[in-house]
């Protein structure tokens, strides 16, 4: 145990949709501080960011373990008010949070550094109904969401009167790469492995994300070597170009006719639950998820 760190703030709920997954992860995490030897004084943050530095000021934690998914956050708000109390913090900093929550920005960000990204467009979802370009099938989700929220892929042009969006919203498009789902963990800047993830219904929406049996999590993936090592390439690659702390998890589209491994996205917060990828990844390669708590611990910091 880092004998520097006595109390751990165990940050949990979040502003977003995926607040019932935070407690998913919660939970496990501050078993797994208080089985690690620490002090835990949790924190159910709702956005209330007066509150938050309340708490913090109150319980003079040494460091927080992160473990909000989505809005706040993931988006770098709250990292930002962390290093404004200069309290140490789990997982990446504000501008690799912020760039990686928006999916249109990150995926620019990755084309322009030679990683192969499908293509996609960003725009007022009144603007693209009125012209949409991209032939079916194709991708809608929001720009700024995790878990699967919100998404959308859309086989026929009649489906997009279905989703019930405001005029004025942001919404990022872009073109369905059939295939298979890929996923790759990085944690202290190694890819952990390959996780090739099967559906028994439909895509890796948020049901099948988060409820026993949706998925098959086949590791390592039965896949070419090649595509094994440009997975783990390009997500490390990914984990630098954003200036990511610790950990992440890049998610892929191989496309097994075409050959071609595309890369959809960065996750800053993955997830911790008993069905999450990381956990998995790491436990594949020996570190426990004690182990995998203890190096997010041991590796807080914020931005100075």
């Amino acid at each position: 145990m880092n004998r520097n760190i006595k109390k751990v703030c165990v940050l949990k709920g979040g502003d977003s949709p995926e607040r019932g997954i935070s407690f998913m992860s919660s939970e496990g995490c501050e078993n797994a501080v208080r089985e690690l030897g620490y002090e835990v004084c949790a924190f159910d943050f709702t956005g209330d960011i007066v509150a938050l530095i309340s708490h913090i000021k109150e319980e003079n934690p040494d460091c927080v373990l992160n473990a909000l998914y989505g809005g706040s956050g993931e988006n770098g708000n709250v990292q930002s008010v962390l290093n404004f109390l200069k309290v140490p913090y789990s997982h990446s900093g504000v501008v690799a949070s912020s760039v990686a929550m928006h999916k249109y920005i990150s995926c620019e960000l990755f084309g322009r550094n030679g990683i192969r990204v499908p293509r996609s467009k960003f725009e007022k979802w009144v603007d693209f109904i009125e012209t949409p370009d991209f032939l079916c099938p194709f991708v809608i989700k929001p720009v700024d969401s995790g878990s699967s929220e919100g998404v959308y892929i859309i086989n026929d042009y009649s489906e997009l009167s279905n989703i019930e969006w405001t005029p004025r919203d942001m919404v990022f498009v872009s073109e369905y790469i059939p295939g298979l789902e890929l996923t790759t963990a990085v944690l202290n800047d190694e890819a952990l492995e390959v996780t090739n993830i099967i559906t028994t219904s439909g895509f890796y929406d948020y049901n099948n994300k988060y409820t026993d049996g949706g998925a098959i999590h086949e590791i390592p993936a039965n896949i070419p070597d090649f595509v094994r090592r440009e997975a783990m390439k390009s997500a490390l690659k990914a984990h630098k170009l954003l200036g990511c702390r610790c950990t992440s998890r890049s998610d892929f589209r191989y496309n097994d006719v075409t050959k071609e491994l595309f890369l959809l996205e960065v996750n800053t917060q993955p997830g911790l639950t008993q069905f999450s990828l990381l956990p998995e990844q790491a436990k594949f390669v020996d570190i426990s998820f004690n182990k995998l708590i203890q190096r997010m611990i041991e590796q807080s910091t914020y931005d100075k």
